[in-house]
């Protein structure tokens, strides 16, 4: 089981709430949770992408930069 924190943060109402919609969240807590974990997952997929093309040998091309 994962150890918790109690922190205090200050965050922008408007963006929480869209994060709750958005993430499909109950509460505050459960939309961060959620979202720092989307953020970990997609740095992972962004490395891997990267390490992806840089063994492709020019194989593949990233579009988007």
């Amino acid at each position: 089981m994962a150890v918790k924190k109690r922190t205090s943060v200050l965050l922008d109402e408007t963006l929480l709430k869209k994060a709750r919609k958005t993430l499909k969240a109950s509460s505050n807590t459960e939309a961060i949770t959620k979202a720092l974990r989307q953020a970990l997952i997609n740095k992972e997929i962004e490395a891997s992408l990267k390490d992806l093309i840089r063994k492709g040998r020019g194989h593949f091309v990233d579009v988007y930069r």
